[in-house]
């Protein structure tokens, strides 16, 4: 009679122990399932869009950091300028400053306007990967793009931008998000 107790013992404690087994092995690989998620989340969706929003920045900064140099140059020889001379002293810089304005202009349109878009073709490729707290920020990305295609393109007055309050201070709370999102993410796996 030991010996039926002792197997029905057994038995209850060998499919314990492979429940206890499975539930474990399930919880492994769920767990390893979001962190492969969280992974494909940074290398394909948030790393790629802060990136890209870090290179705007950096030629948005040194665009001001040149355009402030020629200014102060400017303004330091016409104050170095003797009576009289302060025109002369002026127009070595004023053509330095258009050409300046122009090429920036040109920079804007040619360089920086496709990562805008290419913000945009990500989130529309990699929607799927954006957590919910990210996707309502797509309409003001959108409408930056938009608006500044449509200025570029000369189908609207630049000057409608500041009508409709349409400056990339618009998507600095988008910015901060995916830094924030990035760096949480970042946590998950380190």
């Amino acid at each position: 009679m030991e010996w039926v107790t002792a197997l029905g013992a057994l038995g209850v404690g060998g499919i314990l122990g492979a429940l206890v087994q499975n539930w474990l092995t399930d919880r492994r690989e769920n767990a390893k399932r979001k962190l492969e998620f969280i992974k494909q989340q940074l290398q394909e969706f948030y790393g790629p869009l802060l990136s890209l929003h870090k290179e705007i920045r950096a030629h948005s900064q040194l665009r001001v950091k040149l355009q402030q140099a020629l200014d102060d140059q400017h303004i330091s020889a016409m104050l170095r300028a003797r009576p009289g001379e302060v025109e002369a002293a002026s127009d070595p810089y004023i053509p330095a400053i258009h050409k300046n304005v122009l090429d920036e202009n040109e920079t804007f349109k040619e360089l920086l306007m496709p990562k805008y878009r290419y913000m945009v073709t990500i989130f529309q490729q990699k929607m799927w990967l954006a957590e919910p707290e990210t996707r309502p920020f797509l309409p003001k990305l959108v409408e930056f793009v938009y608006v500044w295609d449509k200025i570029l393109n000369s189908r609207l007055p630049r000057e409608i931008a500041g009508v409709i309050g349409h400056t990339e201070e618009n998507l600095k709370p988008f910015y901060t998000h995916l830094e924030q999102m990035h760096d949480r993410l970042r946590s998950k796996i380190s």
